[in-house]
Formats: C-alpha cells, structure tokens, sequence
C-alpha cells in the first residue's frame, strides 16, 4: 500500500488489484480518496489478461503480491504448500507475458523478489528458490519486452528483526515503495535487480540497541 500511497503523493493515477475482495476494501479505506481498485486474480492467466486488457493503457505496473509462508525449508515444505507459494512466480509471468500489448512503450514493470534470492539461509529453501526464480525472469524479460524496461526489488526482512545487517535500519514498506517509485520515474534503469535490505546477512550488526554507536 505505501506503493499507492506515495505514488498519489506525485500526483499519479494509481490503480490496485487483488484476488481478495476484503484486502482490497480494507487498502482502499486507508488510502486517499482517488485510488481505484480492481478484484482479479493474476495467478490465473486468463483473469490476469482480462485485467491488464480491462485497464490499458497502462504507463507502469509493480507486482507486489506476498506468498505469506512463513519458514519453508526444502525438506519440510509439500509439494503442495511449494506450488501455492510459486503462483507469486506466475503471477509475476503473466503481467510479462501480457504488458506489450497494454503498456505504453516508455513505461516500466517493476517484480517484487526477495534477499534470500541471492543470499540463502538454511529453512527458507522454498522462499529462496522463489525469488530467485522471480529475478531470473528480469534480464530476459528486458531483452524480449524492450523499449518497456523490466527491473526487480530485493527487500530484506520487512517488520523481522534484523539479520547481520551493514546499515542500522530495519526494514519497511516504505523503503520499498521509495524504490519503487525510484525505478519507475528514472527512465535509465532497466535489467536491474536491487537490494533494498541495509546488507542483510553481509554484516555483523545485531539489530540490538547495544550494538549502535554512541553519539
């Protein structure tokens, strides 16, 4: 949401989108007057061609959908559990596959992958294989839909305490959407993926008030 909050700011004409009805009224109850909404499920291909044809033309899309498990370890997740959480890798598939034909040629696609992408931690063997699914799609996906540029945001662990961080913030949405809109409105950027994590598991920080530099 701090996405649409922050691009309404900047004077954009936002439009947010869920498979969940409730999600969508609780979003647009807290944010300002103005901001459209659109119930579809975009792990479907045809609802999510439907969306995107629905809404054209369109100037930029971010794909920010969660899988909401929480540890998920090769060995322990089921094939099952492991399938629902890759809908995020489809959904993210099809906004590609179907953009050039509803975007303008100078917009942009912004996915949303994740730290353990690159940076794996014992547990997470699911989550890891996600995001680096998610980022394996930015390069190509800039190669074959340019001039519309393609790039991907990695967070750290939102609202989680932080893990070996090099920077003293612990993470949050709207370090996000700052990025976001950083990559939507710089028209130079394209096949990046970037870290939005302070570092997370490169450093030695604890997160630990103790461990931060006395003024």
């Amino acid at each position: 949401m701090e996405i649409a909050r922050l691009s309404t700011t900047l004077g954009a004409d936002v439009i947010i989108s869920s498979r969940s009805k409730s999600n969508l009224d609780a979003a647009i109850a807290s944010l300002p007057e103005g901001v459209a909404a659109y119930a579809a499920d975009a792990t479907i291909a045809q609802e999510a061609a439907q969306l995107l044809q629905d809404l054209a033309p369109l100037d930029h899309i971010v794909v920010t959908a969660s899988s909401g498990m929480a540890a998920s370890s090769i060995p322990d997740t089921s094939p099952e559990t492991a399938q629902a959480a890759f809908s995020r890798f489809w959904m993210s598939y099809h906004v590609l596959h179907f953009a050039p034909n509803v975007m303008h040629s100078s917009g942009s696609i912004t996915l949303l992958s994740g730290s353990s992408g690159r940076r794996p931690i014992a547990g997470y063997g699911v989550w890891s294989s996600l995001h680096g699914s998610i980022e394996s799609l930015v390069r190509p996906a800039a190669l074959e839909l340019a001039p519309i540029r393609v790039n991907a945001i990695s967070p750290g662990g939102i609202g989680l305490a932080p893990d070996r961080q090099l920077a003293h913030h612990a993470g949050q949405p709207i370090d996000i959407a700052k990025m976001a809109i950083a990559l939507i409105t710089n028209p130079a950027v394209t096949s990046t993926i970037v870290d939005v994590d302070s570092g997370e598991r490169l450093g030695t920080w604890s997160g630990e008030a103790s461990a931060m530099p006395s003024r």
